[in-house]
């Protein structure tokens, strides 16, 4: 009988409280906050676990308690796209990390059917954190129905949701006078492709028109003549390399061949990096090249890469932990995290 009971019947956890002489709350402790109760009890109470085979019953957890221990991280793009951009990936790393440190779950999700709605409206999740939207998407609709806390990167800052970014426009400022004070007025402005809010229709994001205001205002400083921004090339790129790399081939055979490249991610300037060797150019004698991101492995490069710094796990732990504190009942809060730029040999006088 006891065989038989072992191997088809679900163990519950008043057997298991029972046999280890503790409360059911102990129990619950013990599954899902250790740290509530002491080692020996979390010890005793593990060991004859496994001696009778209980397991916790994950559905019943979430109809009891309501939450899912889980949160998702919502991108505009599928989920086999997004980790082509390594800026992106740390950006994962850092919610992932907050997520270990509170014992949640990270659920990574795309677009529905092609439609970001659809996803918030579907996913079992206690909150998002979602990139690439602003204040006038539907999405924030969505949320709202679902009474579902969320934040926001690079988005804009306001007071109806939390959203973690840097000072895009200022920084694209300066990092754009670094050209035209050395110079360069035949630039090429590589940006990102469009992001699809849905089947139908694709904006750019809020970081390219802050992005595009702080090259404006650069320009407008700089009193540049309509001969000059007529010498502007702009380019979509995707974000992984060998499409920048085949971009970067096109833009640096062009006759005249830009003078300096403005790059609005490093995977861009990647592709810049390896197209100048395979045509046998050098940077910065034939072209000059800036950036946004400065990731960790932008150190290879040779000479050192011009770019905006910007620590991207730890914007998403910043995300990470401006949802937890929502989860624990506290009212959304956007924040600016520290972004500089870093001047290195990429750029060069003409």
């Amino acid at each position: 009988m006891n065989l038989v009971y072992n191997a088809f019947m679900k163990v519950t956890i008043k057997e298991l409280a029972e046999k280890a002489g503790v409360s059911k709350t102990a129990v619950s402790f013990a599954f899902n906050n250790p740290k509530r109760i002491s080692a020996d009890t979390y010890n005793r109470i593990m060991q004859i676990a496994r001696e009778i085979g209980y397991s916790p019953d994950p559905v019943a957890r979430i109809l009891a308690t309501h939450r899912t221990q889980t949160i998702g991280m919502l991108f505009p793009q599928p989920v086999t796209e997004i980790f082509k951009n390594p800026h992106i990936a740390e950006l994962v790393r850092g919610v992932g990390a907050l997520c270990d440190e509170k014992g949640y779950s990270l659920t990574l999700l795309s677009p529905l059917k092609g439609v970001i709605d659809h996803t918030v409206q579907n996913a079992a999740v206690d909150g998002m954190i979602i990139l690439g939207v602003d204040k006038y998407s539907t999405v924030h609709d969505a949320f709202r129905q679902r009474s579902m806390p969320y934040v926001a990167i690079d988005a804009d800052m306001n007071a109806e949701y939390s959203n973690v970014g840097i000072d895009d426009a200022s920084l694209s400022e300066k990092l754009m006078d670094i050209l035209l004070d050395n110079g360069h007025r035949r630039i090429c402005f590589c940006s990102l492709q469009p992001v699809a809010e849905d089947l139908a229709e694709s904006v750019h994001s809020i970081t390219y028109d802050a992005r595009t205001q702080g090259i404006r205002k650069s320009v407008e400083k700089h009193n540049l003549s309509e001969e000059d921004k007529n010498q502007f090339i702009y380019i979509d790129s995707e974000t992984s390399f060998e499409p920048c790399f085949r971009m970067a081939k096109e833009v640096l055979s062009k006759n005249p061949r830009p003078t300096a490249v403005f790059c609005n991610a490093d995977i861009q300037a990647f592709g810049f990096y390896s197209a100048a060797q395979d045509l046998g150019l050098s940077i910065p004698e034939d072209f000059s090249v800036v950036s946004f991101d400065d990731l960790s492995i932008s150190r290879i490069l040779k000479p050192g890469l011009t770019a905006v710094h910007q620590n991207a796990y730890e914007k998403g732990l910043c995300a990470a932990k401006l949802l937890m504190e929502q989860l624990d009942g506290c009212a959304p809060r956007s924040t600016l995290v520290p972004a500089s730029v870093e001047e290195r040999g990429s750029v060069a006088r003409i």
